[in-house]
C-alpha cells in the first residue's frame, strides 16, 4: 500500500519540463504556418528541433544515469549516443541559407518588399534556431556537474574537442546529407568527406566559434567551467 502511495504522489508531482512544452509549441508553429504559407521548409523545421530537443533529453538522461552511478557500459552506450546527436542542436543554424530563396528586396538596396510572410519565415527560423542552440547548451550543462572533476584543468579544452566533433557532423549533415544515425554508412564515403580539403578545416572552425559563441550567451551564471565546488555539485539536482 504505501509503495502505491509513493508512485501515486510521484505522478502527482510529476511535471514535464518547460525546454518540451516550447519544442511540442515550435514543433505544432512550424506544422501550421508550414500549411499555411505552403512552405515544405518551415514543416520540416518540426523534424529537426524534434532531434535538437533529443539531444537535450539525452543530455538529461546522462547525467541522472552518472549521477546515480549506473552502470558504466551502459553510461559509455547513452553518452556516444548523446555525442551523436549533438551537433543536431547547432545544425539549425545553417538553415540561416535558406533565405536566399525569399525575397527580402525588390531591388538591392533601396526597395524593400514589404511582405509579412517573408518576416514570418525569417521571424520562425531566427526562434528555432536560436532555441536550438539553447537546448544544445543547457544538455551540456546536464551533464557538465558530473564530469568537470575528470576534466580538471582541461575542461575548456574538451569542450573544443565536442564542438570540433559537432561541427565536423554539421558539416556531414549539411553538404554530404548524412543524419546521425548514418555513422556507419559514412566510413564507406569517408574519402568523399576528406575530399573538401580547406573549405572543411575553414567550416569547422568558423563553426567551433559559433560553438563556444552559443556556449557563452546562452550558459547560465552557474557554469562549471572554471572552478568547482565537487561536494555541491554533487548535491545539485538535475
Amino acid at each position: 500500500m504505501k509503495q502505491s502511495l509513493d508512485i501515486m504522489v510521484k505522478i502527482m508531482n510529476f511535471r514535464i519540463h518547460k525546454y518540451y512544452i516550447a519544442s511540442l509549441v515550435y514543433m505544432v508553429a512550424s506544422v501550421i504556418l508550414g500549411i499555411y504559407l505552403l512552405n515544405g521548409l518551415i514543416i520540416f523545421l518540426a523534424w529537426n528541433m524534434f532531434l535538437a530537443t533529443l539531444v537535450y533529453a539525452l543530455g538529461t538522461l546522462l547525467a541522472y544515469l552518472i549521477k546515480t552511478k549506473s552502470k558504466l557500459w551502459i553510461i559509455l552506450v547513452v553518452a556516444a549516443i548523446w555525442i551523436l546527436f549533438f551537433p543536431n542542436s547547432i545544425y539549425m543554424l545553417t538553415d540561416f541559407i535558406h533565405f536566399q530563396n525569399y525575397t527580402f528586396f525588390l531591388e538591392y538596396s533601396d526597395i524593400y518588399n514589404y511582405s509579412l510572410a517573408e518576416w514570418l519565415v525569417f521571424g520562425h527560423v531566427t526562434i528555432g534556431a536560436l532555441y536550438a542552440a539553447k537546448l544544445g547548451i543547457a544538455s551540456i550543462q546536464k551533464i557538465e556537474p558530473h564530469i568537470n572533476k575528470y576534466f580538471t584543468g582541461i575542461y575548456p579544452l574538451a569542450l573544443t574537442f565536442l564542438f570540433f566533433l559537432s561541427s565536423f557532423g554539421i558539416f556531414i549533415g549539411r553538404f554530404l546529407r548524412f543524419n546521425s544515425w548514418d555513422v556507419f554508412g559514412l566510413i564507406t564515403q569517408i574519402g568523399m568527406v576528406f575530399s573538401h580539403g580547406t573549405f572543411l578545416v575553414g567550416f569547422i572552425v568558423i563553426f567551433i566559434v559559433l560553438h563556444w559563441v552559443a556556449y557563452f550567451l546562452f550558459s547560465n551564471d552557474k557554469s562549471k567551467i572554471d572552478d568547482i565546488d565537487s561536494k555541491n555539485i554533487l548535491e545539485e539536482k538535475l
